[in-house]
């Protein structure tokens, strides 16, 4: 997960920064801040700003470099989750186990 955006950064980072800020703000485009939303929970607005900047930035490319508009689709398809998504009970141990939880047995 880099937030590098690119050699040129110093000039062309800050113009997509606030395209960024503004499709963040706007209601036009939902995948996109829906995508920021998740982004900021876990690592803060500033970095999830440079995430969906370098997200503009790699649409902008290919937008160009195929010659077709902007597909909004292709961002929707990556934000549904398969709906039978399902664990076994070692599997979420192993989980809460990772995410620092200590595991005491129900029998007491």
């Amino acid at each position: 997960m880099s937030v590098r955006v690119s050699k040129a950064g110093c000039y062309i980072k800050p113009l997509l920064v606030q395209c960024a800020n503004s499709v963040v703000k706007s209601e036009k485009h939902p995948e996109i801040r829906n995508r920021y939303l998740r982004l900021r929970k876990r690592r803060g607005h500033k970095k999830a700003i440079i995430a969906i900047a370098r997200m503009l930035l790699t649409a902008l490319y290919n937008m160009l470099s195929k010659k077709e508009p902007y597909n909004a689709e292709l961002y929707r398809e990556s934000d549904v989750l398969p709906p039978n998504r399902e664990i076994t009970v070692e599997q979420a141990i192993l989980i809460a186990k990772f995410q620092g939880y200590r595991i005491k047995s129900a029998a007491v």
